[in-house]
């Protein structure tokens, strides 16, 4: 598939098939994610994926928290959205009106319940970093994630990340292995898309006139 139409075709699957995903198809996106740039060659990137038994696990768990309303209490801090330049906040606004124009549709009330259910995802892929990092890793886990999110759509796989994924921590650690010097920063679901029409939904992006500025 050429670049350009890898960039374009990703986007975010809000249902997946419950076809799993070789071990072996999961490493080779990952070896082909390494490549991403980082600052000094730091790749400061961890990746963990649960499958199997550990996702049915973790898929209890969030179905219970939502259960009792469970606050999210991320690694990352979110931040209100509120922080977001004007430009942004109306993008947010933007995106937050056309998802609900989608969703009235009866058909498509599921739309966001899909997220209780991590998507019916097969793979669940945990992006951590070592506390105490700046935001120059932070950058750098950002191409990662790009950068795997592209390799599994050049394979067939879809992806979509997530806050939802990463919102109970504490509950994720002794599942994954991840240690207490590392925060999970990132969570990207990966599967087949569902023959669903939620999965048809694709977010606008700002005309390139709005975000660059070329200077001769």
């Amino acid at each position: 598939m050429e670049f350009s139409d890898v960039m374009t075709r990703r986007h975010s699957v809000r249902n997946f098939k419950a076809e799993a995903i070789p071990g072996e198809l999961l490493a080779d996106i990952v070896r082909t994610a390494s490549r991403a740039p980082s600052w000094e060659n730091s790749q400061p990137w961890n990746v963990y994926i649960a499958t199997g038994e550990t996702l049915k696990k973790i898929r209890k768990i969030w179905r219970d928290k939502y259960a009792e309303k469970t606050k999210g209490s991320p690694d990352m801090p979110t931040g209100h959205r509120t922080n977001f330049s004007p430009r942004s906040q109306q993008s947010m606004k933007d995106f937050m009106a056309s998802v609900g124009e989608f969703c009235g549709d009866p058909e498509l009330k599921h739309f966001l319940e899909l997220n209780e259910f991590l998507f019916h995802a097969p793979a669940l892929v945990y992006l951590t970093l070592g506390k105490g990092h700046t935001g120059w890793p932070i950058y750098d886990l950002g191409a990662f994630g790009l950068a795997l999110m592209l390799a599994a759509k050049d394979r067939g796989i879809d992806s979509i990340p997530a806050y939802e994924i990463v919102k109970y921590p504490a509950e994720l650690r002794p599942l994954l292995s991840v240690p207490e010097d590392e925060e999970i920063i990132m969570g990207i679901a990966l599967g087949y898309a569902a023959d669903d029409r939620v999965n048809e939904f694709s977010s606008s992006r700002l005309p390139v006139e709005t975000i660059l500025t070329l200077k001769e």
